[in-house]
């Protein structure tokens, strides 16, 4: 089975197109987080989402991640 059949990623449009800061869940941490998108960028290998999330200790954390770990609901 692979990742995408559990866990269904959004398209790359729909992010792009998304007004910031926008809610999103995102696969941190080994697990599914609650985040906020705060902004993206272009690199040579694809695009990256900077996030804010709270870890499992209550602590507040941003984030550079790809955009493949996001998705509607992990």
């Amino acid at each position: 089975m692979t990742d995408s059949a559990v866990r269904p990623e959004l398209d790359l449009r729909s992010i792009l197109g998304l007004d910031l800061p926008a809610h999103v869940v995102a696969l941190v941490d080994d697990g599914c987080r609650s985040a906020w998108l705060i902004g993206h960028l272009h690199c040579g290998n694809g695009w990256i989402a900077l996030i804010q999330y709270t870890d499992a200790g209550g602590h507040e954390l941003t984030r550079r991640v790809p955009f493949d770990q996001l998705g509607p609901h992990c």
